[in-house]
């Protein structure tokens, strides 16, 4: 078999290698569990699922909850900053719960994973403290003030996972990264809230389809080109 035709044949194969997924997907992905460590006012007992997809609780003394949901969510594209949601976030109370006011401090470990078969994990740490006032029941509606402020440490800021770098930027002002609940409604309903981070990638993370279409452009341009030369 001469030169030529034995190229022609390779980059015919590296297209149907493409072509048919032969390929590593370098996609990164997240997910986060969130732990109450401790609270108080209202004398409150802490029950912790630690799992993701579970929901950690807070109780008071008088049946309020406090409910933290883990989230977890898909990939990361490369350069594009991330806004992922970490944990829902739904108060509870009882009625009439006159002037309920108390705070929960917690902490969410947030992973990130290569996926890939032998892929290395790299992990964030992120606490905060929720605090609620003067929860109260007026006409049959619950109404009251809650604040998130994300606290230090933030351990660590940037982390390296095989060999790209993921930087964690989180805001300790007041309510930046927060979406107050509905009081009154627990995580799985809707009007329920929000904790939020800011998470950036840089390295070569490639898009599963982009990257096939690259490679299958690749092979097309050398299949043609070596069709040209043997003319």
């Amino acid at each position: 078999m001469n030169g030529k035709r034995f190229a022609l044949l390779a980059g015919l194969a590296l297209l149907g290698s493409l072509a048919g997924g032969d390929r590593a997907d370098a996609a990164y992905s997240y997910t986060s569990v969130l732990t109450i460590n401790s609270g108080t006012g209202g004398g409150g007992i802490v029950n912790n699922t630690n799992a993701a997809g579970g929901i950690s609780t807070y109780t008071l003394a008088n049946g309020t909850q406090v409910q933290f949901q883990n989230v977890a969510n898909g990939n990361f594209v490369a350069g594009s900053p991330l806004s992922p949601v970490i944990a829902n976030v739904g108060i509870v109370p009882t009625a009439p719960s006159p002037g309920d006011t108390f705070s929960i401090n917690y902490t969410d470990v947030i992973t990130i994973t290569n996926p890939t078969p032998g892929g290395s994990t790299g992990t964030f740490t992120v606490t905060g403290t929720l605090s609620v006032s003067n929860i109260a029941l007026t006409n049959g509606q619950f109404s009251g003030t809650t604040t998130n402020t994300y606290t230090s440490p933030l351990s660590p800021v940037t982390i390296t996972v095989d060999g790209n770098t993921f930087t964690l930027v989180v805001s300790g002002t007041p309510n930046v990264g927060y979406g107050p609940p509905t009081i009154g409604q627990p995580v799985t309903a809707v009007g329920s809230g929000s904790l939020s981070v800011n998470l950036t990638s840089s390295g070569a993370i490639p898009e599963p389809a982009s990257m096939v279409m690259m490679g299958l452009g690749l092979g097309l341009a050398s299949v043609v080109g070596l069709r040209r030369r043997a003319a």
